[in-house]
């Protein structure tokens, strides 16, 4: 059976990530400017709000952390107001401060966006961005040593902030000499890193120019770029080396041969700060999953996509990136994937029309029940029954079309959101999907009575209402086969 795209993203919860780098706090203050100040002419900002939220390092811990993932920080702060703010964010991310280190004679990094009507004026940074302490390093190669051999993977996110120096590289290296792990790479100095042998490095465009040597260009930079791979693999020594262009997709190279390209997908107004942190540690994820590159390119790009449609520096949360992914795979074929579907819609405040059936031969009847049914709510789920319900519903004959071929049919129609196969010999009605999904609206056809649907009753215990709509006359799955059966033999007693 083919493994969809979202299955990889399900398992994302299983993994346990140690990530290492620098901890940034980024802070955007915004607000409104109608004048110019009478001391300089510089606009007034009036501020409306101001927001602390986790960059560098910290955005790809926080970012593991909402895809699902167990995620062990290592890290140096410093001993201030702001390092108190950073443990704090780190807790409401779901990442554990347990292994922040405080120095006492360094500052916490934050970088401050001033942004007026949604357009940045200015970036003031403060905090320090020299080496650790041998202290504040010891201190972390001890967290290093204590939690390696526990952990699925590593992800190193260096911004060149003091934090990753060779002593931390010779420990990592040392490590994984004695047990190897995936180990992914996000850094502007990627050089000092391939004795380490990373299996993934993640350059954008210039990082990658610059490691290279070129000058920046305005042509196409795909082009520029494509027969760089052995150049890059000899600088970095990586398994993959994944070249981020935004807009332009991303380039990914296996032991420097160009493999495949990658489109972006396409936003209106993107905000890109962060995408990378989100990128890197959705690709890490889904490699330490089983994807394949090609579709852990398709997951990353997706969950970056999720990221870049925020404002400010973002994440991309589990539950974001698999309704994401379900716009291109509507089938839903876990319990637990169903629930997650059920709470991403309602926290959107999005009504759910459930509805259930065999469809078996897809008629016009069909349809016409199904486009009526969706104009009830904002998101149609259908259950479908499965080759052994039918049978046990309308007999050894049935189904005529397997439930593959059923499904693929019914994906095709646009006003379905989401498809489930349900079926249980001890209870063919679809109560289970009903009780975790608590539709707001359960629709049956018209030749129903409300009082003869077992379903009724726990649909209007879970706060929904329970809707018929008016069947297509002479349209009927059963009155088709007739027809066929009539017409074939019909034809064969003329032979």
């Amino acid at each position: 059976m083919e493994t969809h795209n979202w299955q990889f993203a399900a398992q994302f919860e299983q993994k346990t990530i140690l990530v290492i780098g620098d901890f940034i706090i980024d802070k955007y203050i915004a607000g409104g400017s109608t004048r110019l100040s009478p001391e300089a002419p510089v606009p007034v900002v009036d501020i409306q709000s101001d927001r602390w939220v986790l960059g560098g390092a910290a955005n790809v811990a926080a970012n593991l952390s909402a895809l699902g993932a167990q995620v062990i920080f290592c890290s140096v702060i410093g001993d201030d107001a702001d390092a108190d703010r950073a443990c704090a964010l780190a807790s409401e991310s779901g990442v554990s401060p347990d292994c922040l280190i405080r120095e006492k004679a360094r500052s916490t990094l934050v970088k401050t966006r001033i942004l007026a009507d949604g357009h940045p004026l200015v970036r003031l940074d403060r905090g320090d961005d020299t080496a650790i302490s041998q202290s504040s390093a010891r201190q972390l190669i001890d967290h290093l040593q204590r939690h390696f051999d526990a952990c699925d993977g590593v992800v190193i996110a260096d911004y060149h902030k003091g934090v990753v120096t060779p002593a931390i590289i010779d420990s990592l290296i040392q490590l994984k000499q004695k047990q190897p792990k995936f180990i992914a790479v996000d850094s502007k100095r990627l050089p000092l890193f391939r004795e380490l042998v990373p299996t993934l490095v993640k350059p954008n465009y210039a990082e990658a120019v610059q490691l290279l040597g070129h000058e920046s260009s305005t042509k196409d930079r795909r082009v520029l770029l494509e027969a760089c791979g052995d150049d890059l693999y000899q600088k970095t020594g990586a398994q993959w080396t994944v070249l981020t262009l935004d807009k332009d997709g991303s380039l990914w190279f296996e032991n420097g041969k160009l493999v495949f390209h990658i489109g972006a997908i396409p936003v209106a107004t993107p905000h890109v700060c962060g995408a990378g942190d989100t990128f890197v540690s959705a690709c890490t994820l889904a490699l330490l999953s089983g994807a394949d590159a090609r579709r852990a390119g398709a997951l990353a790009t997706a969950a970056a996509t999720v990221a870049i449609e925020k404002e400010a520096t973002s994440l991309c949360t589990r539950l974001e990136l698999l309704a994401k992914l379900d716009n291109e795979q509507k089938l839903v074929t876990s319990m637990k994937h169903l629930q997650e579907i059920r709470a991403y819609y309602k926290s959107m405040g999005r009504r759910i029309v459930f509805t259930n059936g065999c469809f078996d031969i897809l008629h016009s009847g069909h349809v016409n029940y199904l486009k009526q049914a969706k104009k009830l709510g904002d998101i149609l789920i259908v259950g479908v029954n499965d080759d052994d319900s039918i049978r046990r519903l309308k007999g050894p004959e049935r189904p005529i079309n397997g439930v593959a071929d059923r499904l693929s049919v019914l994906a095709g129609l646009g006003c379905i959101d989401h498809l489930v196969v349900f079926g249980n010999p001890e209870d063919d009605t679809p109560a289970a999907l009903i009780g975790v999904l608590a539709p707001d609206v359960f629709v049956k056809g018209g030749d129903y009575q409300v009082a003869e649907l077992p379903e009724a009753k726990l649909v209007e215990s879970l706060g929904g209402v329970v809707q018929l709509i008016p069947l297509t006359a002479d349209r009927s799955t059963t009155q088709l086969i007739r027809r066929i059966y009539e017409h074939t033999h019909v034809k064969s007693a003329i032979i």
